[in-house]
């Protein structure tokens, strides 16, 4: 049953190579990469002007990747389900979290959430790493036209 609600509301599961993959997708875009985890508070408390933020800004591509666990794949499905965001969510693949980290962006310190936003050529633009106001995100993106 979870397999089914997961595979409904979720893109899937991804590892570094593939994230890279879904930024290279957008090429010509600006995209905003979130990472974040369903028992974070500051991230869930952040999610909805996430999604404020990408149904305005439809010139920026939004990737959103879970790193919560697979005994959390339940709470990770029912909370994407309720929400509906604009943008894919994936979870992370299971292996080790610091190689995840290092091969996602060496700046990267591993905390949630954390949000990094990719220019037009694939390149980092901006890192915000920790809690983070919407303004904060705003400003990361200023840069590119509406």
């Amino acid at each position: 049953m979870i397999a089914l609600l997961l595979g409904a509301v979720l893109a899937g599961e991804l590892d570094a190579a593939t994230l890279r993959q879904r930024i290279e997708a957008h090429h010509g875009q600006p995209v905003v990469v979130t990472f974040w985890a369903t028992w974070c508070a500051p991230c869930v408390k952040e999610f909805p002007d996430l999604m404020a933020l990408a149904r305005r800004r439809h010139d920026v591509a939004f990737v959103s990747v879970s790193i919560d666990d697979e005994q959390d794949a339940g709470a990770l499905g029912r909370f994407v389900a309720e929400r509906q965001p604009p943008f894919p969510v994936y979870r992370k693949a299971d292996g080790h979290d610091s190689e995840f980290i290092d091969a996602v962006d060496p700046a990267w310190s591993g905390v949630v959430p954390a949000t990094i936003v990719y220019d037009a050529d694939g390149k980092r633009a901006a890192i915000l790493q920790g809690e983070h106001t919407p303004a904060q995100i705003e400003k990361a993106i200023a840069g590119f036209g509406k």
